[in-house]
C-alpha cells in the first residue's frame, strides 16, 4: 500500500513539474514500465525537481503540515536542501585512494571534512530557526530525524528507476 502511495506521489510530482513545459502523457494510464521510461526521458534537472517535490510531499504528509503552510514549507525545505548541497559542493574533492595520500594531504582532507561538518551544522541551526517560524518544535525535530530516512527512500527510488531489474549496480556488489 505504501508503494502505491509513493508511486502516486511520484506520478503527481511528474505531472506538476511538466504542467507548463509540454503536453504530458497521462501517467494514470501508463504501465509501470512506461512511467519508468518517461522519467528516464526527463532531463537531470527535471528528475532532481521531481525527487525534491516527492521528498517535500513525504515530509508534509509525515509532519501533518496544514494546507495553508505547505507552500511556505516547500519553499523553505527546498532552500535548506540547496544550501546544504552548496556547502557540500564547495568541499568536493577528487576521489583519491587513501593509500596514495601523504600524511600532510590526509591531514588536510581531515581538516576539510571537519570544516564541512561545522558549516553543515551551522546551516542546520540557521534553518531550524526558520522552520520554527512555521512549524512546532516537535515537527522540526521530527523533520530532522526523518531527513536521513527520506534521503534513503529517494535513493532507493532513483536506483529502482535506473535499474528496474532489481539487480545491484556492479560497483556496489562485493
Amino acid at each position: 500500500m505504501k508503494q502505491l502511495i509513493y508511486l502516486f506521489l511520484l506520478c503527481f510530482s511528474i505531472v506538476s513539474i511538466n504542467a507548463q513545459e509540454s503536453p504530458r502523457p497521462d501517467l494514470k494510464t501508463m504501465s509501470q514500465e512506461q512511467r519508468r521510461e518517461y522519467i528516464r526521458s526527463l532531463s537531470p534537472e527535471q528528475r532532481r525537481k521531481l525527487m525534491e517535490d516527492a521528498a517535500a510531499m513525504m515530509a508534509i504528509r509525515k509532519l501533518q503540515i496544514p494546507e495553508e503552510k505547505q507552500d511556505t514549507f516547500k519553499k523553505l525545505l527546498t532552500e535548506f536542501s540547496q544550501s546544504q548541497k552548496a556547502i557540500k559542493d564547495k568541499f568536493k574533492t577528487t576521489k583519491v585512494s587513501n593509500q596514495n595520500l601523504s600524511d600532510a594531504d590526509a591531514k588536510k582532507m581531515l581538516d576539510q571534512s571537519f570544516e564541512l561538518g561545522l558549516q553543515l551544522l551551522n546551516n542546520r541551526k540557521l534553518y531550524t530557526e526558520k522552520f520554527l517560524k512555521i512549524l512546532t518544535p516537535q515537527q522540526v525535530l521530527k523533520l530532522f530525524s526523518h531527513e536521513g530516512q527520506m534521503r534513503e527512500k529517494m535513493m532507493q527510488r532513483r536506483e529502482k528507476l535506473e535499474n528496474p531489474s532489481g539487480n545491484e549496480p556492479a560497483e556496489k556488489r562485493e
